[in-house]
């Protein structure tokens, strides 16, 4: 994490030394929408970016209406590739791409990162930043510097992000966090800490609550809840790629790096199929065989490893990851009686490149990692944001 006090930030103008010429001229097309048939849509405006022989980019932005009310609902960009075949223009729907103000606010989020990409406020070197707007006063920007520094090499900052991509909408926040700092400055980065702590026993919570409900959890919830807490997966994996389509027609709900060698794996989420088991009683036999489901979702994956496969060197060569004998893991499931426990256990000895894990192992590796942080964090940092909380009693409500 770092503010450069020299470079403009998100919420600044850009340097003019450093960002682009505006363009004196720029074509801009406006289409009135028949609002008989398009009821949501205001006036849709569009630009060329791009134009070849074969190949052409355009962009839109489109207001978006509440067909109640007629007031303004949300607004979207969509950025569109068009490639020419046989004399026909077609969209590219692989390479084309929507983003949204409804629910997060995508655009905002898109246009913060390029003013502070091309303004020049994010450091070169690698790392993870958030780019804060600097106090007009130099004064202030050193000690905001410093006490970012200080939270930055604890490691335990996530906590506090939501809060300082924030901290430009009230003025009086960012002057009172920095005084609270200067004057308690290793027990604000305990409490950082201790604070982040609680964030991800929050996290665990929550996926034991979904895993033991009654009632259906949506398979998508278990993935919002894992994209947002990848290191539930625990430390055999370093990262969490973006990219999930790697062959047409095909999206893995996970892509994640493994922390060993830098290979990627895939990650299957299924649901916990509310307790019911994954291995049938042959009674005839005296034997277990996998259910339908289970049945279901290893196909699934072994015919997504073999598209992998096939592909390699063309995913090698335009991608930069070798998939070669790439591996796979799927949850599923709950862990059941003894009797399915064994199962798994020998179904998983047979299988090829991949493994089921249930989702009663996954919160075990989750608390696993959890029980490693309230370890390495110090006895006193709980104490800290108890400490904080209740200073903030004493003294005028502290903005945090």
């Amino acid at each position: 994490m770092a503010v450069n006090e020299h470079s403009p930030t998100p919420f600044e103008e850009f340097d003019s030394d450093l960002a682009p010429e505006t363009p004196s001229v720029l074509l801009v097309r406006s289409t009135a929408v028949d609002r008989d048939q398009n009821p949501d849509i205001e006036t849709i405006r569009s630009v060329t970016l791009k134009v070849g022989p074969r190949s052409r980019k355009e962009a839109a932005y489109i207001i978006i209406l509440d067909r109640s009310t007629g007031e303004f609902h949300h607004d979207a960009i969509t950025i569109k590739t068009f490639k020419k075949r046989k004399g026909a223009w077609g969209e590219d729907v692989e390479h084309s791409i929507t983003l949204s103000s409804e629910g997060e606010d995508e655009i905002q989020k898109l246009l913060d990162f390029l003013a502070a990409a091309r303004g020049g406020s994010i450091p070169k070197h690698s790392g993870d930043f958030v780019v804060v707007a600097a106090p007009a006063s130099n004064t202030d920007r050193a000690a905001l510097q410093e006490l970012l520094n200080k939270l930055s090499a604890s490691g335990r900052i996530d906590v506090l992000a939501n809060m300082l991509e924030n901290v430009h909408l009230d003025s009086g926040m960012l002057s009172e966090l920095l005084d609270r700092a200067a004057k308690h400055p290793q027990l604000f980065a305990e409490a950082a800490a201790a604070l982040n702590l609680a964030t991800y026993k929050a996290a665990v919570d929550e996926l034991h609550r979904m895993i033991t409900s009654k009632s259906r959890v949506p398979e998508a919830d278990f993935q919002q809840l894992l994209a947002e807490n990848p290191w539930m997966f625990g430390s055999e994996y370093s990262e969490l790629l973006d990219r999930r389509r790697w062959t047409r027609d095909e999206q893995q709900d996970f892509v994640v790096r493994r922390t060993t060698d830098g290979y990627i794996e895939l990650i299957e989420i299924k649901t916990p199929l509310e307790g019911r088991p994954l291995f049938n009683h042959d009674s005839s036999h005296s034997t277990f065989y996998a259910g339908a489901e289970l049945s279901k979702v290893v196909g699934q994956v072994q015919n997504y490893i073999e598209k992998l496969d096939r592909e390699r060197n063309s995913i090698l060569a335009n991608d930069g990851e070798d998939t070669t004998k790439i591996r796979a893991k799927i949850i599923i499931g709950c862990d059941g009686d003894t009797n399915q426990q064994h199962a798994l256990r020998r179904f998983n000895g047979h299988l090829h490149r991949i493994e089921v894990i249930t989702f009663n192992q996954l919160l075990k590796i989750a608390q696993k990692v959890l029980d490693y942080l309230e370890g390495a964090l110090r006895p006193n940092s709980q104490s800290a944001a108890q400490t904080l909380s209740e200073q903030s009693t004493e003294e005028e409500d502290f903005p945090f």
